[in-house]
């Protein structure tokens, strides 16, 4: 093989999974899926990989392709080794060489924003991995591989076979196909809740929600991932976007009952998303239910852009990267970055890690439905010690055009605060 197109292949691999890093905010995708041992590991990256492209081509989201493509590198690099025969491995060769020119090829057409171009790479690459899936066994070629959620870098290509580490049941291992939005997937889990009275403004409510599945049976911690330090990520708001609240309910006797309590500040009917992603499907779910309430829903007010807020004695103020001071545009990623002051005008540097992140930036469209959870960039923050500010960077890609409340969760000092913001999201 030309040493040229592989050492190019492995450059451009490590270069944009050094992008990958800077996006997200959730933990990396294991290295394996960077170092396949067998046919049936390598075959499965390319096949994710190549099925996301796929996705991001079709929804225009050219930005994020050349990070997709990338997976398939090491991946064309190995499988001729495992060709078998001399003569499989001649037919391999130069399809292998080919096809690490056409994802090179590929993530350039997509960094120059060339739609036509990147569908034409495409589908050539597509031809040539067609013609070297015949050097190998069909099942091979469609091999799912499961890994450990404790220990990722434990894999097999069975789901029967259990953790060497821990004994822990396997999952299919996918690959997100965005790091920085995916839209949420069809509710597989449904969501009821019932409180201990209609919701007041200023009186403390205990509510139990029960989380079932299709088959009625209930949804325990056993059936979700945990997700930032969480398994269940609740994000409760009123029908004017002006009360939002966070909560982390905890399981209780009754398997699929969870309680949490929290003070409205609103005599309205409150909203109860939960944020989770189930075992079975690896896909972030966000079901909700309503809490009854003697006030009426009031409308949406103050609709102006609002990009600062004072909120207990800290300044935030929100500012759009790129775009030449254009708007955001839905379907389209911006970065988002946001200053943290005190009262004096000082850069806040002490902000607290906050399930795993220095902050959560959660936003709620007007048409009451569609929620957005965003996580700074930069990795994971898993030491308590650690501390960060003034400057928070999101990654923001707004699934639809519309009016958008954005809360920037962070805490300082023990205390929990939520800045809020106005968006308006152009077509």
């Amino acid at each position: 093989m030309n040493r040229y197109f592989v050492s190019l292949a492995c450059r451009s691999a490590a270069v944009f999974l050094c992008l990958l890093i800077q996006l997200r905010a959730d933990p990396i995708i294991p290295g394996n899926v960077l170092d396949p041992k067998t046919a049936a590991e390598a075959w499965n990256v390319i096949r994710l990989a190549s099925t996301n492209v796929e996705r991001l081509l079709h929804e225009g989201r050219l930005a994020e392709i050349a990070v997709q493509i990338s997976y398939c590198s090491p991946a064309l690099r190995v499988l001729p080794q495992m060709a078998g025969s001399a003569e499989d491995l001649k037919k391999m060769a130069p399809l292998s060489e080919r096809a690490l020119m056409l994802v090179n090829s590929l993530a350039k057409a997509a960094k120059d924003n060339n739609p036509g171009g990147a569908e034409a790479v495409y589908d050539n690459l597509r031809q040539v991995l067609d013609g070297m899936a015949k050097q190998f066994d069909p099942k091979v070629v469609k091999s799912d591989i499961f890994f450990c959620p404790m220990h990722p870098d434990f894999i097999a290509g069975a789901a029967a076979t259990p953790c060497d580490k821990c004994g822990m049941h396997l999952l299919t291992r996918r690959i997100p196909y965005s790091f920085i939005y995916m839209k949420p997937g069809e509710p597989t889990l449904r969501l009821t809740a019932q409180a201990s009275g209609p919701v007041e403004a200023g009186k403390k409510l205990e509510v139990k929600i029960q989380l079932s599945k299709a088959d009625r049976s209930p949804a325990t911690y056993d059936d979700l991932m945990v997700m930032h330090t969480q398994p269940i990520h609740l994000l409760i708001e009123e029908p004017g976007l002006g009360d939002y609240h966070h909560e982390h309910p905890v399981e209780t006797e009754v398997p699929g009952e969870y309680s949490f309590s929290f003070t409205p500040q609103r005599s309205a009917p409150y909203r109860i998303w939960a944020d989770l992603v189930p075992v079975a499907t690896g896909v972030q779910e966000l079901p909700f239910t309503d809490l009854p309430s003697k006030g009426t829903a009031g409308p949406v007010t103050d609709r102006a852009d609002k990009f600062t807020a004072k909120v207990q004695g800290l300044s935030f103020v929100l500012t759009l990267g790129g775009g030449n001071g254009e708007p955001l545009k839905a379907n389209q990623a911006r970065r988002m970055d946001i200053m943290v002051t005190d009262a004096a005008g000082k850069p806040v540097t002490q902000l607290e890690p906050v399930m795993n992140a220095f902050a959560h930036l959660v936003g709620f469209y007007d048409d009451y439905h569609t929620v957005v959870h965003l996580h700074p960039t930069g990795g994971d923050v898993t030491l308590a010690d650690a501390r960060g500010g003034p400057g928070l960077s999101f990654m923001f890609f707004p699934p639809r055009a519309g009016f958008i409340r954005l809360y920037c969760q962070v805490s300082l000092d023990g205390r929990m605060i939520f800045a809020p913001f106005n968006v308006n999201v152009a077509p």
